[in-house]
């Protein structure tokens, strides 16, 4: 068949704006080719029906199945507002809409009653993002009575996180039962005293009409009693001596059979801490005259705490979980370690677990899903490793993954979405510095590794995940050899850099990040997400060590200096263990570290 005959190809043609919205507001405004009116306390609000009919339920089916009956021309709507059927209406045909905490709850109602789920949706997310102590309980009835979840979680999230502040409110004798239990079973619950929670369980049964002598006994199993202080144990006995309703076991605990008792610390009982492992300390001082210790900065007060630390250790990596910390590896008078540690912030203390199967420093070390990651590293100076193996918390046992592509070590690591990503790294030492041009991702579900490239390469960077992906920041990055670095024998094929990116789920790259370049290169510094910023301690570049702190707060322009350094004589500190661990407040940390009688439980009489 010649090719005039051939059959033509269709074309696809981009669609242009049809102008529907600009036509419709037009319409509104000059008030044409109604067809229905809508009736709302004696006010009339004309319209047109099939608008209406595609956009609401509640209107399809009036017009379809009852428009005839009623005549077919006036809508009559009961417990609706004129004032809140003129801005739905407006809404529908402008999409513009002024929403402010006055008028969203009655918009909410009213689109929730008519059924307009783009606005009832959009009322909702302003509803939620308002909330506050004082109109949290309106919320909660106004989410209940419309039966609407996202509304209700939005509250219940915000019960947990304001407790202290709403658990001695009349109101809250509002909440329904199993609010009631989800608020005070929850770990998360934002309250530093447990006696606030009893205190809270009294407030309730007592806004409630029936019988509460069984109610209240199981509502007192979600009050977790051990972690009630001496002085408020004597608090609870004067109360119950006034109720006489509840019956209290008690027991003799020491710490860790008092952290047995309980499901946990509450959120509010926490605070973050930044801990600095000086694992070069062996480098600088005479260890048979110093005490190993780490460093312990509270970054609301500035100020520093020396806690227990370990000796002998370089370039060994930390990773966190929660109120604990693990320390992997490293290297002790010249010789390479398997040793693996646990400190916990309830003991105060060090434990050693099992060793690794094979020694290693300056590696990959993460945390996830209750298993500890080692994953590359060196086992001698210019000996690099591809091995990886994972630790299991639970069974106390090690076993080998899948092994890198290549040999790495000096990788920036972090847990983002599931997935362990080592970024950047040094694939080894030739003369010269040999970089990982690119990424490293493992999924733990399939023991695989996958490669990302890069353009450039890098290693001894900070790496911290954010909701949007991972933050890389600073670390030495690969530059031409130009210039001789005064003392050395070889030429430095590195230098310091102030880069901060972005790496999402797939190992591209954002730059437009919002994030500021460093005050100055830095590498091997301490790298740590604490709250709403992102702190970055110590550090090196090729001529000196420092020990300034910087932080940075998504949305400011620029780092800031803290007004503290890191503790330390020397010049500075790099190479550093430096983790985030969730310390126990003081009067709640005092109470593992002692045995004592102890409340453990209360029951009905």
């Amino acid at each position: 068949m010649s090719s005039s005959h051939k059959r033509e190809q269709p074309e696809t043609f981009k669609p242009r704006p049809l102008g529907l919205t600009q036509g419709l507001a037009e319409m509104y405004e000059e008030e044409l080719l109604y067809d229905a009116t809508l009736i709302a306390d004696g006010q009339r609000f004309p319209c047109h029906r099939a608008l209406l009919a595609a956009i609401s339920p509640y209107f399809r089916d009036i017009f379809i199945n009852t428009w005839k009956e009623s005549g077919g021309k006036e809508v009559l709507l009961q417990e609706v507002s004129p004032f809140v059927i003129e801005n739905i209406l407006k809404y529908i045909y402008t999409e513009d809409i002024t929403l402010t905490p006055e008028l969203a709850p009655h918009l909410f109602a009213g689109a929730n009653r008519l059924q307009i789920i783009p606005l009832q949706n959009l009322c909702c997310r302003f509803l939620g993002k308002n909330l506050s102590v004082q109109n949290c309980f309106e919320m909660y009835s106004l989410a209940r009575t419309h039966k609407s979840p996202a509304l209700l979680h939005a509250v219940i999230h915000f019960l947990t996180r304001k407790f202290s502040q709403v658990c001695e409110h009349e109101s809250f004798r509002q909440l329904d039962l199993s609010t009631l239990i989800t608020l005070i079973s929850s770990s998360n619950l934002e309250v530093a005293s447990e006696i606030k929670v009893y205190r809270a369980v009294r407030l309730w049964v007592q806004g409630q009409s029936s019988k509460h002598g069984p109610l209240l006994g199981d509502l007192m199993r979600h009050v977790r009693f051990p972690l009630f202080s001496p002085e408020e144990q004597v608090e609870l006995q004067r109360d119950l001596e006034k109720w006489k309703d509840l019956r209290l076991e008690w027991k003799v605990l020491d710490g860790e059979e008092r952290f047995r008792h309980i499901k946990g610390l509450r959120q509010g009982m926490y605070k973050p801490h930044i801990l600095c492992i000086d694992t070069q300390m062996c480098e600088y001082q005479e260890l048979e005259n110093e005490e190993a210790h780490m460093g312990c900065y509270d970054p609301q007060t500035e100020l520093w705490e020396k806690l227990p630390g370990l000796q002998a250790l370089t370039h060994a990596c930390c990773a966190t979980a929660g109120e604990k910390i693990y320390v992997s590896g490293g290297i002790c008078k010249n010789s390479y370690s398997t040793a693996v540690y646990e400190f916990s912030s309830f003991r105060s203390q060090w434990l050693q677990l099992a060793p690794m199967t094979v020694p290693r420093a300056a590696h990959g070390f993460l945390f996830h899903n209750q298993k500890l990651y080692a994953m590359g590293g060196w086992c001698q100076f210019q000996s690099f490793l591809n091995l990886a193996e994972a630790f299991d918390l639970a069974t106390g046992t090690w076993a080998n993954i899948a092994k890198l592509p290549f040999a790495l070590s000096h990788p920036a690591s972090s847990v983002f979405q599931n997935k362990l990503y080592l970024l950047g790294g040094a694939t080894g030492v030739s003369g010269q510095w040999l970089f990982h041009k690119g990424f490293l991702i493992y999924e733990t579900s399939s023991n695989t590794w996958t490669q990302v490239p890069l353009s450039t390469g890098f290693f001894a960077a900070g790496a911290v995940a954010g909701e949007r992906g991972i933050y890389v920041i600073g670390g030495y990055i690969e530059k031409k050899m130009r210039d001789w670095v005064e003392g050395l024998l070889i030429p430095e094929n590195r230098h310091s850099s102030r880069k901060c990116f972005l790496v999402n789920e797939t190992g591209k790259i954002s730059g437009n990040i919002g994030m500021p370049k460093l005050p100055r290169g830095v590498a091997n510094a301490g790298v740590v997400s604490c709250g709403k910023r992102i702190y970055m301690l110590g550090g090196e570049d090729l001529t000196q060590r420092y020990k300034m702190i910087y932080y940075w707060e998504p949305g400011e322009p620029r780092w800031h200096r803290s007004t503290t350094e890191i503790p330390t004589t020397r010049e500075g500190i790099s190479s550093f263990g430096c983790v985030t661990m969730m310390r126990p407040i003081p009067h709640i940390r005092q109470l593992f570290q002692v045995t004592a009688l102890v409340i453990v439980s209360a029951a009905s009489k």
